[in-house]
């Protein structure tokens, strides 16, 4: 068992472990109640709900599933699941587990914390995206049509529960989905190196890039400073995923957004052609394919609804080296001249 410490307003664990067998113990140093709300989706509630409902015998359990995919984090099922809680008669003593990857936490974590302005929550992260991730910090949202993430709050969660043997189950696209984000770790500290990522994922990669986020949201935790770093390839990333109709995903279109980040970097700080290569070496280590199926000018249209766009331009996360990113503020009119037409993206 590992543990990290979340060094947040409300401090919370993060424990991972190779199995569920701990989970009631851990979530009776942290809630006291008898009711707990699990919300999964269609997928996970097969492979893991029956197994947690085991280990959780003397819990009163009420499953709420919605289905697979980014679509589910929408309005119309955040209040389907509001007015579940509703009519099992929640309150503010009992309590929402999240069983599932990044959409299914974000989605948990915003009803939990408006359900009658904030109620018990608590993370079971079962994909790898999750668990570098999502399951840490305390950002809750649903999307818009216009864009992802575009409503939420800040709510951390008393406890993060990582069962590192529930990956076993996972495709490889959803491993690759994942490594997309560790990825983004090894540009913000050199911690995570290229060897790490060959390797793949393992408990102590995994607690490598937890630690590294408990690190930055221990800094800031509300997002006004040095927490934007972790936003390294969303930008462009979160435009990729919205204009793909979400098929595309999010692991992968960060990636996919660090390549394009690795260029406008190269020319705001004019890099050395060694050290460009430098950052696209370790980008390469996942071997994905990098290329962006849509014009710069359909990108640029969607960089204006981003959450970080503000009336003078966009505050982007550039790499000035590995191991040393910073947010830097483009203008409109760059983006405007840097995004436009129909010109591809090269890779």
């Amino acid at each position: 068992m590992k543990r990290i410490t979340v060094p947040a307003s409300k401090e919370y664990e993060v424990v991972i472990e190779s199995d569920f067998n701990n989970l009631k113990s851990e979530i009776e140093k942290v809630y006291s109640g008898e009711k707990i709300a699990v919300i999964t989706d269609s997928n996970t509630s097969s492979l893991f709900y029956k197994t947690v409902e085991n280990r959780l015998i003397g819990y009163r359990l009420y499953e709420i599933t919605v289905p697979y995919g980014e679509k589910s984090k929408n309005a119309e099922n955040y209040i389907k699941i509001l007015s579940r809680l509703a009519e099992l008669e929640f309150t503010r003593k009992d309590c929402v587990l999240s069983l599932g990857g990044g959409v299914v936490g974000d989605l948990s974590g915003f009803v939990a914390s408006t359900y009658m302005r904030g109620i018990t929550y608590i993370q079971c992260p079962t994909t790898l995206l999750a668990c570098v991730d999502s399951s840490v910090g305390g950002k809750t949202a649903i999307d818009l049509p216009q864009g992802k993430n575009l409503v939420g709050t800040f709510y951390q969660p008393s406890l993060v529960y990582i069962n590192t043997s529930a990956l076993d189950s996972l495709p490889k696209c959803e491993i690759d989905c994942g490594m997309g984000e560790i990825v983004k770790y090894a540009f913000i500290s050199k911690e995570i190196t290229a060897s790490d990522i060959n390797c793949g994922a393992s408990e102590d990669l995994i607690k490598k890039c937890v630690g590294i986020k408990a690190d930055v949201v221990g800094k800031d935790e509300f997002d006004k400073g040095v927490r934007a770093i972790l936003n390294l390839g969303h930008t462009i990333g979160h435009a990729i995923e919205n204009l793909s109709g979400y098929t595309l995903s999010h692991g992968l279109c960060v990636a996919k957004g660090i390549g394009v980040i690795i260029d406008l970097s190269a020319d705001f700080y004019h890099l050395s052609e060694e050290k460009v290569n430098e950052m696209k070496s370790l980008l390469g280590a996942m071997n994905f394919d990098l290329s962006i199926p849509f014009t710069k000018g359909e990108i640029g249209k969607k960089l204006f609804l981003d959450k970080k766009a503000e009336r003078d331009g966009i505050n982007f996360v550039l790499i000035k080296d590995i191991g040393d990113v910073r947010v830097e503020k483009l203008s409109e009119d760059y983006i405007r001249n840097t995004f436009y037409g129909d010109d591809a993206f090269s890779v």
